[in-house]
């Protein structure tokens, strides 16, 4: 799939993560959805079960037509993130996550490796709030500080672009302006807001797509929907009355 941020729809805004034990579990949801959203995320729970075969048979069902997101958050030495890198360009993963933390020359080596497949780097869990980070220095113990920081260290690494929380797309999207992609997950719609939410920095649709973000992450309010489909159309509307700040091809 070719990423074009300039002539993304709405619909191809949307990923869904496909966050669920096995393929028995997901293959419903791949065939619910996938006149609905952009891309497909897969993640660790389902590649870990299933490894390649997985993402085989994804590929096989929606026929290249909607895009992959194989988030496996590398983090080794970088001669192995680099084969890894390569290996997920081999199975056709239109983007692939590392861990930002895990320094510039496991980004690069990442970036080198990866082809087409573009290396996002994951700056700060969405399920860590202020308390999580203790034990930083003062300066990076603000989520916002610390994910400035590792933004910039994985942009001058040759990153193509950042997962991060809504609350730090804005600052993101000033700092690089339309040269790095922006994805944030922990998005919650108005209508699915909930008690016990274990992602601490959450926003909705509108408010991340109108604060720079590119491509939007939405798992559970889709996911355990009556209808997936029709919650999906609803995220997208949402998506759709955003204004975003304008994007360039990248």
């Amino acid at each position: 799939m070719k990423l074009n941020r300039a002539e993304l729809t709405p619909k191809q805004r949307l990923i869904f993560p496909l966050d669920v034990p096995d393929w028995k579990s997901a293959e419903p949801l791949v065939h619910k959805l996938k006149d609905q959203v952009g891309f497909f995320k897969v993640g660790l729970e389902l590649f870990t079960a299933e490894g390649p075969r997985a993402v085989r048979k994804l590929t096989d069902i929606t026929q290249g037509r909607i895009g992959l997101f194989l988030d496996l958050k590398l983090h080794d030495i970088p001669a192995t993130v680099g084969r890894a890198a390569a290996a997920a360009e081999r199975l056709g993963a239109d983007l692939l996550t590392v861990h930002a933390s895990g320094g510039p020359a496991m980004i690069e080596a990442a970036r080198k490796a990866a082809g087409r497949t573009k290396i996002l780097a994951v700056t700060v869990l969405t399920s860590l709030d202020p308390s999580g980070l203790t034990e930083l220095k003062d300066e990076y113990r603000r989520p916002g500080a610390l994910v400035l920081r590792l933004a910039r260290q994985a942009a001058e690494a040759g990153g193509d672009g950042f997962v991060c929380s809504g609350h730090e797309s804005a600052a993101l999207r000033s700092e690089f302006g339309p040269d790095q992609l922006i994805i944030v997950p922990g998005i919650r719609p108005a209508w699915s807001l909930v008690e016990g939410d274990d992602q601490q920095r959450v926003v909705t649709p509108r408010k991340a797509i109108a604060a720079g973000a590119d491509l939007l992450v939405v798992g559970r309010p889709i996911r355990d929907a009556a209808d997936p489909a029709q919650a999906a159309v609803r995220v997208v509307q949402e998506i759709d009355f955003a204004t975003p700040i304008a994007p360039l091809e990248i």
